[in-house]
């Protein structure tokens, strides 16, 4: 089954966008890219490994409330640019920078996973995700587009 043509919407407070052009910038309510027109249902959320962890340390309570908006959504995963040994070990730049142990950072994305089903997905970096997040949005769409749609 062919999947429909899409345009990825890429949040306009998007810090380093994975996409510097073809994609259509615009202010999403929750993550950072999501397919235009289904704003309202599908969004990822994309941190480097330095975000996640000043995200889960200092800015818990942002990311708390980012997360309650998420769940009217019909799909939310979060994207951490970093694989989950350069998160346990702190092995990336700026980590340094973070009291936050790598474990603790580790078992908080666990956790997310657990208890409120978020997919979690480590990559290899920028590049990986960039593929991963293509390949979850045509994912998204041809599923949707079956008879037993999401």
């Amino acid at each position: 089954m062919a999947v429909p043509d899409y345009n990825i919407v890429c949040d306009s407070r998007e810090q380093l966008p994975l996409w510097k052009s073809g994609v259509v910038i615009k202010r999403l309510d929750v993550g950072d890219y999501s397919i235009e027109g289904l704003e309202e249902e599908i969004c990822i959320e994309r941190k480097s490994l330095c975000d996640l962890f000043s995200t889960l340390g200092s800015g818990h309570k942002r990311f708390k409330a980012e997360l309650e908006r998420a769940k009217s959504l019909k799909y939310f995963a979060i994207v951490v640019d970093g694989t989950l040994t350069a998160c346990v070990n702190k092995d990336f730049t700026g980590a340094n920078y973070s009291q936050m142990k790598g474990h603790v950072i580790a078992s908080i994305m666990f956790t997310l996973h657990v208890k409120y089903g978020i997919p979690i997905f480590f990559t290899s970096g920028r590049s990986e995700s960039k593929t991963l997040i293509r390949n979850l949005f045509k994912a998204y769409i041809q599923c949707r587009g079956q008879k037993n749609h999401l």
